[in-house]
């Protein structure tokens, strides 16, 4: 070494790093074997976490995929927890939250260095941020206020989500990866309810989401009254219907896929997948899933036979693909046609039921309701038992109201109920107007048009279920929406720079720098 070189001062930073990395590494294996295994768990992931943001050489889009791939899972720390159903039992701090909030601080600091000059809120938090305001009346004025408090906690915390989303998701490749990481997640679920129903039994995996060994008892008695005749998986979504419902609201996308500009490979692992998700479905026995999914798929093949853009092709696949739909119903005819008409009618005597309840909750105080997140603590005065009979009945836990547009209605009255109802209004006028952009990305344009598919089936669930109160699958909802009102971005900037780069090249004049104009569409396009 020439001393006569000038000092690097990148050195001695460098070594401390080299040291600080090697002690770490030399004390890590000591730190592991010397603690109780749940404390061990935090240690690795502090461990694998950095490395591999450092690994992925894209921080951002790491942070991206995480936060889409965890977001349906149900690891979470909770503050004050009360548990109920209908709603948020706790301030809760989730596990893609360490995804989320740096995604936060990179969309800041382009604000505050002036990268971008835009932020998407779109008319979907006009209607969603109306529904937090009444929450926010619930808490000022009604007695169940920290219920209330729980439940705008986690309204708002869907919003960021979905804020998040709108605004990174920027460029086709990142519709891709979050896409691919809706189905990494699919695709676990899927692992899990197949060794579930291979074992018939839970796997031990409640932190993650899964329904405990008393719930799994309970959804199999419901089918035909009678214990152990079936056995229905839930994967990690808590419960098997709402397995089923997240598998409806899925599945349109990746069928979507398939009719886009991918390669056979892609091609063939989507149909895997959704092979793999249909024997699922059909597994979980649930009557709202398939009536969820069948709506949605009608929409669907409806729109792929009839919108211009799409009727004339991939005619091979469509009928491939009305094929195997046909066969996949033939085989599980008798399993579908059992489920119908030979199940026990509690379920459904429940349901109407409870219904009756939230109807005449909504005629007492139809304006404004009774105050968010609150309706199982007015069961005492409308329900049809002693509270003793509840008690002795559903234990600690009574139900809410299976059925989302009533537990809304009664909660929040006709007002919030028009929120509610706008609010997916404009999630479809944001689809439907997407569809005049096929020439831009059909990628794009598929993911729009399968999300909206995939929020009809949402909706004819809600008809049976409370799927949008149940925080983990909510958040799955919610990251469909997002890119659904993304792509409608999308496709309006590209639309608009494919014309300046049109009219650039008319003038001969250069392109816009920085323009991300998509694939090129083919002939007869």
């Amino acid at each position: 070494m020439d001393w006569r070189q000038p000092f690097n001062s990148t050195l001695v930073p460098t070594a401390l790093l080299v040291v600080a990395a090697a002690v770490y590494a030399a004390a890590l294996p000591a730190i592991l074997f010397g603690t109780d295994m749940l404390y061990s768990i935090p240690i690795i992931l502090g461990t694998i976490f950095p490395l591999a943001i450092y690994v992925s050489n894209n921080a951002r889009l790491f942070f991206l995929l995480g936060m889409i791939f965890t977001a349906p899972l149900g690891l979470s720390i909770n503050f004050r927890g009360h548990p109920h159903m209908g709603g948020a039992f706790a301030i809760s701090i989730y596990f893609m939250d360490f995804f989320m909030f740096p995604l936060i601080a990179f969309i800041v600091r382009d604000f505050v260095k002036r990268r971008r000059d835009d932020f998407r809120f779109s008319r979907v938090s006009l209607w969603w941020g109306l529904m937090m305001l009444l929450g926010v009346s619930s808490i000022v004025i009604g007695p169940f206020r920290q219920q209330a408090v729980f439940e705008v906690y986690r309204m708002f915390h869907l919003w960021l989500i979905f804020l998040v989303i709108v605004n990174e998701c920027v460029r086709e490749k990142h519709f891709e990866c979050a896409v691919l990481a809706i189905a990494g997640n699919v695709a676990v679920n899927l692992l899990v309810a197949t060794l579930e129903y291979a074992f018939k039994r839970d796997l031990g995996l409640q932190a993650l989401g899964e329904a405990g060994a008393d719930a799994m008892t309970g959804a199999d008695f419901g089918v035909y009254g009678t214990s152990g005749e079936v056995f229905r998986p839930s994967g990690l979504s808590g419960h098997t219907n709402l397995l089923a419902a997240y598998l409806a609201m899925t599945m349109p996308i990746f069928i979507g896929l398939l009719y886009t500009d991918y390669n056979r490979y892609i091609k063939a692992a989507l149909a895997v997948l959704l092979a793999w998700s249909g024997a699922i479905l059909g597994l979980t026995l649930s009557r709202s899933g398939w009536a969820s999914a069948a709506a949605a798929l009608l929409i669907l093949m409806t729109a792929l036979f009839t919108l211009p853009s799409l009727r004339g092709r991939f005619k091979v696949l469509k009928m491939a693909m009305l094929a195997a739909m046909a066969a996949g119903a033939i085989a599980a005819s008798g399993m579908i046609i059992r489920r119908l008409t030979q199940s026990d009618p509690g379920a459904l005597d429940f349901r109407f039921e409870w219904m009756k309840i939230a109807w005449a909750m909504v005629v007492d105080r139809p304006v404004f309701g009774f105050g968010l997140n609150s309706f199982v603590y007015h069961l005492p005065d409308y329900a049809p038992y002693s509270t003793q009979k509840m008690y002795d009945l559903f234990g600690e836990m009574w139900p809410a109201v299976h059925n989302g547009y009533m537990l809304v209605w009664s909660e929040q009255g006709t007002v919030g109920f028009l929120f509610y109802l706008c609010l997916h209004a404009s999630i479809f006028m944001y689809a439907i107007r997407s569809l005049a952009f096929r020439g831009l990305s059909s990628k794009i344009y598929m993911i729009s048009l399968g999300g909206a598919c995939g929020v009809v089936a949402i909706m004819v669930d809600g008809l049976s279920s409370f799927y949008l109160r149940v925080p983990a699958p909510a958040r799955t909802f919610w990251m469909v929406v997002a890119l659904i009102v993304a792509a409608y971005y999308w496709n309006v900037r590209n639309h608009a720079l494919r014309e300046r780069l049109a009219t650039a090249r008319t003038a001969s004049l250069p392109p816009a720098p920085g323009v991300d104009l998509g694939p090129q569409p083919a002939a007869g396009d």
